[in-house]
Parts: structure tokens; C-alpha cells; sequence
């Protein structure tokens, strides 16, 4: 481990190392995940049900409904996008952040499984995720959700699906989402930053396998050429929800987290940021730490207090009516 960065014990036993995308590699990674997926055995606090939902091209991809027990209906949603590179399924972490998201900020959770890469590049993820929310918009009566309290999130590359799914969501007046959550986010495909070109050595995610991370998902692209959605810093910021922006002080992403939040005021959006220390991409992943649980807490705080301020708008609204 490097010792020019001062990283936190908790996370400076994580490995260093490049990611390659080759697909025997991603096929055999992802089979070690589920494995861990389901030696964990999960027994959740609260109803799931698994879709089968169809995306924009006519393949599937599948969810999780997360529903705390006696949750009151309609109810504050969230569409949560895992992290992986675009690459890379769920983890066992991602299921335990999404269990404690539904039943300590009272809402449901939409946990989204949507196709991978290298296999499936842009838009195929991304077609994936907005058509999980226009189900979910669609179905807010069965579901029981409140179409006034949805929220999107994500972390890694689900944070850039997140964002790029919120702008779609403006642009197409599908649905005036309450919140996005970004978790230490991938927004950027220039990888120009300092953070991205300094921090070749960090443990988890380096500059290096962020690089090569782009050319996988934008495969079906020319060089140089950024599709819309793809990369949300390149997108029109305005007329977003209210936003919460976490980072890790020693990860590629973490400028481009910052330029974004600051890009979002810029705008007049209110953002909340996170700025963690001593930390590296996927830090969280350390679930027994500390920083992890009170980063956990902080996401949760800000999901309670997004969804609160739309009962608090809708209640001064009727009082100046």
C-alpha cells in the first residue's frame, strides 16, 4: 500500500490493482458476487418482490421491491442504481444499504438490476434504469408509492445512471423527481481532473481501471463522442431536484463529484455535500467502519428530509390557497 496517502486503516488493507474489462473476467467476477449474494442467505425486515420489467429495446432486466412492513400507502419511493463499473451486479452490501434506506427512511425501495457491460454497453443500462422509473411512475397505485415523493440514487456508476435518469426524467416531464442521491458518483467521461489522473495507485478503483471503464461502456461510440445521458457533468444541470453529492478524498471521481455539486448551486439546485476523508472509491464496501456508518446515516437523514419537505411545500401551499 502506498504510503503517500493518508487513508484510513479501515480501508488501507483494501487491494490495489487495475481492473481489466475482459468478459471472461467481468462473467467470472459477477459469479463470485452472486455466490457471496447467496451464501449471505439475507433474511430482510421487510416484503420484496421480484419483476421482470422490459426496457426500451425489448430486452428484460429485473428489480427488487423492498416494502417495510406496514409501511403506509402512498408512500416516498426511491429508485436505487447499484455500482460495479457498469459491469458488475449487486453485492450483499448494496442489499443491506437498500434494506436500511426502506425501513429507516420509510420508503420503497426500487433496487434495479439492470444489464451489464461489456456484454450490454450504453444505453443498455441506462435504457434499463429509466424504464424502471416509468414503471414505477406508471404504477405508483400498486405499488403504493406517492408520485410527489420519488427519489433516485445510486452509487459509482449507478450514481451516473441516477443523474443521467434524473435529467431525462426533466426533459421528458416524466415525473418532478423529489431527490437524487449520488454516492461518490461517475459523471464524467474526460478523466481530466486531478483526482482522476493523480490517484493511479489508490486501492479499489484507480484512474487507471476508471479509463478503461469508459471505453468499455461507450464501446458503440467513436472517440471523442459523449451520447447524451452517458456522462451527466456534460448535461444541463437546471431545473434539477434537490441533490446530495457524496465523495471520497482519495478516488479518481471525487473532482468530478465536486465540479458537479458545484455546477448544480451554480443552477440554484440545494446540494448537500459529503465530503469524506480519509477514504477511497467504494470505501462503504467496509460496512463495520465508522466513516461507512455515519456516511450510511447521513444518506438516510437526507432521504427523510427531501421526502418531508414535500408534505411541509404541499401544507403551506394549501394554507396560501
Amino acid at each position: 500500500m502506498p504510503t503517500k496517502y493518508n487513508i484510513h486503516p479501515d480501508f488501507a488493507r483494501f487491494p490495489v490493482f487495475s481492473f481489466r474489462f475482459n468478459s471472461i473476467i467481468v462473467a467470472l467476477l459477477n459469479l463470485a458476487v452472486r455466490t457471496t449474494r447467496w451464501l449471505a442467505k439475507r433474511s430482510f425486515s421487510l416484503d420484496t418482490q421480484h419483476q421482470t420489467l422490459v426496457s426500451a429495446d425489448g430486452d428484460n432486466f429485473n428489480v427488487i421491491v423492498m416494502t417495510p412492513h406496514g409501511l403506509q400507502s402512498p408512500a416516498p419511493a426511491l429508485l436505487y442504481y447499484h455500482g460495479g463499473a457498469f459491469a458488475m451486479t449487486y453485492a450483499s452490501s448494496h442489499l443491506e444499504s437498500c434494506e436500511r434506506y426502506a425501513n429507516e427512511a420509510g420508503c420503497v425501495v426500487v433496487l434495479v438490476g439492470y444489464r451489464l457491460a461489456p456484454r450490454h454497453p450504453f444505453p443498455c443500462a441506462f435504457d434499463d434504469c429509466y424504464a424502471a422509473l416509468q414503471w414505477a411512475v406508471a404504477g405508483c397505485e400498486s405499488l403504493g408509492i406517492d408520485r410527489r415523493r420519488i427519489a433516485v440514487g445510486g452509487d459509482s456508476a449507478g450514481g451516473a445512471l441516477a443523474a443521467g435518469v434524473a435529467q431525462k426524467a426533466r426533459d421528458e416531464q416524466l415525473v418532478d423527481l423529489c431527490a437524487q442521491l449520488l454516492i461518490y458518483p461517475v459523471l464524467d467521461n474526460n478523466c481530466s481532473t486531478p483526482s482522476a489522473t493523480e490517484f493511479v495507485d489508490v486501492p479499489l478503483w484507480n484512474a487507471i481501471s476508471n479509463r478503461r471503464m469508459w471505453d468499455m461502456y461507450l464501446s458503440r461510440y467513436r472517440s471523442g463522442v459523449t451520447p447524451p445521458y452517458a456522462a451527466p457533468g456534460h448535461g444541463d444541470l437546471q431545473h434539477l431536484p434537490l441533490s446530495y453529492v457524496e465523495t471520497a478524498e482519495f478516488d479518481p471521481l471525487r473532482d468530478e463529484g465536486l465540479n458537479y455539486a458545484q455546477a448544480l448551486r451554480a443552477e440554484g439546485i440545494e446540494v448537500i455535500v459529503n465530503e469524506t476523508r480519509q477514504t477511497v472509491h467504494g470505501y462503504d464496501a467496509n460496512t463495520k467502519s465508522d466513516i461507512a456508518k455515519q456516511s450510511l446515516s447521513q444518506r438516510i437523514q437526507f432521504l427523510e428530509q427531501a421526502f418531508a419537505a414535500v408534505d411541509a411545500r404541499q401544507t403551506a401551499s394549501q394554507r396560501c390557497a
